[in-house]
């Protein structure tokens, strides 16, 4: 089966999780109750859940030599998109959307919809054939993306959105249980108090296997509110198809090529060593779509909600076939290049 193909079946997979979400929302299964119970069950134990699960092996095991280019790769995609987005709303001649703009470029979906192309790779034959052996060590680079983009989300994401001043509101939304688990996490990684947890005979063994078992939950939650919350989004603005077109071209072309030719120049200069599985996820996360965690801040700010709204579902649609492309350009390279070798 060809290397394409394979990138098709892997978002597939995402594709039907989130229309199964979008099908739950419109027979009214996964109304807005349910959904409210069910995200707060998301973030508050299968997200954490799967961080222990993933990290605390992968960050007590991994060479964390190579691992610095995830925060570095986080903030540079987060400059290059805020710097994108409002060149497009500049362009546009729409100076009341600079600022949303640059949220919606800068701040991506770092978290689930990679999860779960993590977790769909590891059905397909190409993973293997690539050398990954462990889907947890790319849930933990993820989880550790995820680490750097949080806080910047209500820090800094907020603040552009709600045209405001940094306040006690936007530092308490930083300090989520799943970031607070990381940071834990962390830290038990890089003592030895992670052989309570992971080792042969640990005594704790069972905790982490609860964990493990919460985390598994953790992809196919994340998808089915994803495709619920898209079904039933509604205070839609109409967007103008060229400001669509150039947001698109710039989100999904011109922001992934930039950030692939940076990251490809400091493995080049020598600075960095990376294994596949590292490469692959810092070419992902650049060309990941919106996080949805932008509507709830309009929500919260009661900003730019129609138009955030209908930029997002569109651009999730947009985005499946430039994920499929990426995919695909990811494995490609990563099979025919020695620069990981350099």
């Amino acid at each position: 089966m060809s290397i394409f193909w394979h990138s098709v079946e892997t978002v597939l997979v995402l594709f039907l999780m989130g229309a199964a979400g979008f099908w739950l929302a419109k027979r009214d299964i996964l109304d807005s109750g349910t959904r409210y119970k069910l995200s707060r069950v998301l973030v508050e134990i299968f997200l954490p859940s799967l961080i222990v699960a993933q990290l605390l092996p992968a960050a007590s095991q991994s060479d964390w030599k190579s691992l610095w280019i995830v925060p570095v790769m986080a903030f540079f995609n987060l400059a290059l998109g805020m710097i994108l987005g409002g060149v497009i709303a500049l362009t546009a001649k729409r100076k009341d959307l600079v600022r949303p703009s640059m949220a919606a470029m800068a701040f991506t979906n770092t978290g689930y919809v990679p999860i779960g192309l993590i977790v769909a790779l590891s059905f397909s034959r190409v993973f293997s054939n690539l050398g990954y052996d462990d889907v947890r060590s790319g849930t933990g680079i993820v989880a550790l993306y995820l680490v750097v983009f949080s806080p910047l989300l209500w820090l800094i994401g907020y603040n552009l959105i709600a045209f405001s001043s940094l306040k006690e509101l936007q530092l308490k939304k930083c300090l989520t249980p799943p970031l607070i688990t990381a940071f834990v996490t962390l830290f038990l990684a890089f003592t030895p108090l992670h052989k309570l947890f992971i080792s042969p005979e640990a005594p704790l063994q069972f905790v982490f296997a609860a964990a493990s078992m919460f985390g598994d939950a953790t992809a196919p939650c994340a998808l089915l509110l994803l495709g619920a919350n898209l079904a039933t989004a509604s205070d839609r603005e109409k967007i103008s198809p060229v400001f669509l077109m150039h947001f698109s071209f710039a989100k999904y072309v011109v922001a992934p090529l930039i950030s692939v030719l940076f990251f490809v120049l400091i493995v080049r200069v020598g600075f960095l060593h990376v294994t596949p599985l590292l490469a692959l996820i810092i070419i992902l996360e650049g060309a990941m779509p919106p996080g949805l965690n932008l509507i709830i801040i309009c929500q919260n700010t009661r900003k730019h909600l129609p138009f955030m709204t209908s930029l997002l579902s569109w651009n999730y649609l947009i985005a499946l076939p430039f994920l499929i492309i990426w995919l695909y350009a990811a494995y490609y390279f990563l099979n025919n290049s020695t620069f990981l070798n350099q």
